[in-house]
């Protein structure tokens, strides 16, 4: 399957639309990517383009175009927009598990979201329902959605999703979440454990796994286009960096480990001769990693550069594939960084999403989990990795990924 980079034609009449759902009403990384990344893929097969146009929803509207990603309708505009022989597809996230305040939550600035979580201390279960009222929700969870609650004939689909803290919720929400999927025409989740919680549950619910879309990138965008469509700014910042480590993580993470972080980061620029630019990913509320990376690298001095708060998506990607070495606590910096062939030290932390995937895609062992005293040591070691198995695996990935957006396209054209 080809895909171009270029924009699919005008929609003309008679076709149906693709609602396409995700967190992609904030700048986080890999949520501005679901969408672009879904659509492209979609749309580089004449059938499907030929009969479904895309549109992108979010919790509310927004634009977030500067920073390259597609704009977006919100909740309440999903509800009415759908027709008679949609699609809803929940476009990727570990969104299996989400409520409504920690999702509203994201969309608040550092002082409205004190404010929402000292309402949560006094009351959780009315922030949980002003939360859903704000946004005009319908469902319980916001991205746990079945057709029956359209007044439309429409299928929902799910596809590089995923939900590890399910496992810890209670029998009520389980089995409504479950049973929401039960109803879906497309079930396919990014990692095993995943899988594994859904079908623990209901064993009937027809859930694949398959790698997370993303691995799609570098087909999407091989690496001098993408190199075409980062700004002026970050190209010469990569010139100027010369060979690199990038190094990201979450202001928790981060606070918790702040001198170790500079010792170990150091340590492995000295060992390797390599340079270092600090790269955030997230930023919305408790993931804004450019407030923390900004203050370390203020404490780094010379030679330490920090990818400024006005990249692009395109931008962050490029930093990523460029690099000798990615180190961090984001799954879309892990997933960018293989998809382009570089070698990654995901850093352990209490969320375990990343070594979820990772252990998914059979790559545990040799890229385990790095403690943040172990940081330089790991970041040696996959900077040794043989260039043939990395490349290898990461084109069985992008195969795989690839075949099972083939799968979904079969599955929205059946309808």
């Amino acid at each position: 399957m080809d895909f171009p980079s270029a924009r699919s034609k005008q929609t003309s009449r008679g076709q149906k639309n693709l609602r396409l759902l995700s967190s992609c009403d904030r700048y986080n990384y890999g949520d501005l990517l679901f969408p672009i990344v879904t659509r492209q893929a979609l749309m580089a097969i004449r059938e499907f383009r030929d009969q479904y146009q895309c549109d992108s929803y979010g919790m509310k509207r927004s634009d977030l175009s500067a920073f390259g990603a597609m704009p977006s309708k919100g909740m309440s505009d999903l509800y009415h927009d759908v027709r008679n022989g949609d699609v809803v597809l929940l476009a990727g996230g570990e969104n299996l598990a989400q409520t409504w305040l920690t999702m509203h939550l994201t969309l608040l600035d550092a002082n409205e979201a004190s404010r929402m979580l000292s309402l949560q201390r006094f009351a959780r279960s009315f922030a949980e329902r002003f939360s859903r009222w704000q946004y005009r929700g319908r469902q319980r969870f916001p991205y746990i959605l079945s057709p029956d609650q359209f007044h439309a004939n429409v299928r929902v689909m799910y596809n590089s999703v995923g939900g590890w803290p399910l496992r810890h919720y209670g029998p009520r929400d389980q089995k409504s979440i479950v049973k929401a999927l039960g109803q879906a025409s497309f079930v396919s989740v990014r990692g095993q454990e995943s899988a594994n919680i859904i079908k623990e549950l209901d064993p009937t619910v027809p859930v694949v796994v398959a790698p997370d879309c993303v691995f799609l990138l570098p087909a999407l965008i091989p690496k001098d286009q993408l190199a075409a469509q980062a700004s002026e700014a970050v190209r010469v910042l990569v010139r100027e960096a010369g060979e690199y480590v990038t190094f990201q993580c979450n202001p928790r993470y981060g606070e918790a480990n702040r001198e170790e972080l500079k010792r170990q980061i150091q340590t492995l620029a000295a060992k390797t001769g390599l340079n270092v630019v600090l790269t955030p990913i997230g930023r919305v509320y408790s993931f804004n990693d450019d407030v923390f990376l900004e203050s370390l690298a203020a404490e780094m001095g010379k030679g330490v550069r920090v990818l400024g708060r006005d990249s692009s998506i395109y931008d962050v990607a490029y930093v990523l594939a460029s690099a000798r070495l990615f180190c961090g606590t984001s799954l879309h910096g892990v997933i960018t960084s293989l998809a382009y062939d570089v070698p990654f030290v995901p850093l352990q932390n209490e969320d375990p999403k990343v070594h979820n995937n990772v252990k998914s895609w059979g790559l545990a062992e040799v890229f385990p989990q790095a403690p943040a005293e172990e940081l330089a040591n790991h970041g040696l070691r996959a900077l040794g990795t043989c260039q043939r198995f990395l490349r290898d695996h990461a084109t069985t990935l992008r195969s795989a990924a690839q075949t099972n957006m083939q799968n979904l396209a079969k599955c929205i054209l059946a309808g």
